[in-house]
């Protein structure tokens, strides 16, 4: 039963939160707004799971005091989503051994985001602010209003790295301090199966090495949002590696 307050509260202001009987709000209509970090991650298309990981992966970094001993270090965690981002451009082989490597890469990435997500939860006891400072995806009992995505970053331009083999992507980005995803397609770029992540870089530059010299590829961007909603792609931008 709620706890009956009296109507002549001391300094109790007439328009104070407490309900005009002398109630107090219900604890039902409090859980009503409990925030969770969500666990399944399987909606997720496979190009975006890679970016939400590494926002998560950023975010409990940075936050690491509000999230002590998590299940799956984050160490860990980046190994399992560089590998899942190997994993997805070899897929585009369609051979069958890639696809199956692929499949048990993101089996092993989803079940650690399950683990950490349930840990969030733990911690932030239904605290929308706790919960985005994980850097996870979050839902809600009361529909949160949707986040918007991020502009597509502007002004793409790539050009030679000081080593062989390695371009350089600059961009322009609504935030400096953003998380872009930076893809490569070195084929054909009206084809999207082509493209693949080249990484995921903080900031309006993105150094990519390991690129064959005398090949012309091609190259996008987009920025990683609130929550993990994906920004649109950039214009395409190309270039001969030399």
């Amino acid at each position: 039963m709620p706890t009956p307050l009296p109507w002549d509260l001391p300094s109790l202001p007439w328009d104070s939160p407490n309900t005009w009987d002398g109630m107090m709000p219900d604890p039902i209509l409090k859980r009503m707004n409990t925030i969770k970090a969500i666990i399944d991650f399987s909606r997720y298309t496979a190009a975006d799971l890679g970016p939400v990981a590494q926002h998560i992966h950023d975010s409990m970094t940075a936050n690491a005091a509000t999230f002590p001993s998590p299940p799956v270090t984050m160490a860990t965690l980046a190994t399992q989503n560089a590998d899942y981002n190997t994993k997805l451009a070899a897929r585009a082989s369609r051979a069958t051994a890639d696809v199956i490597a692929f499949r048990t890469s993101r089996n092993t990435l989803e079940a650690s985001l399950g683990r950490l997500g349930n840990f969030v939860n733990g911690i932030a006891q239904g605290d929308a602010a706790t919960v985005n400072k994980s850097g996870f995806p979050s839902y809600g009992s009361a529909t949160p209003t949707p986040a918007g995505p991020p502009p597509a970053p502007e002004n793409l331009r790539i050009v030679q790295g000081d080593v062989s083999g390695t371009v350089v992507f600059r961009f322009t980005v609504a935030r400096q301090s953003s998380t872009n995803e930076v893809q490569i397609n070195t084929t054909n770029p009206m084809t999207e199966a082509d493209w693949h992540t080249a990484g995921i870089f903080k900031g309006q530059k993105a150094e990519v090495g390991g690129q064959t010299p005398t090949t012309r590829q091609w190259g996008r961007v987009r920025t990683v949002g609130n929550k993990g909603v994906m920004g649109d792609w950039s214009d395409v931008a190309e270039i001969i590696v030399t």
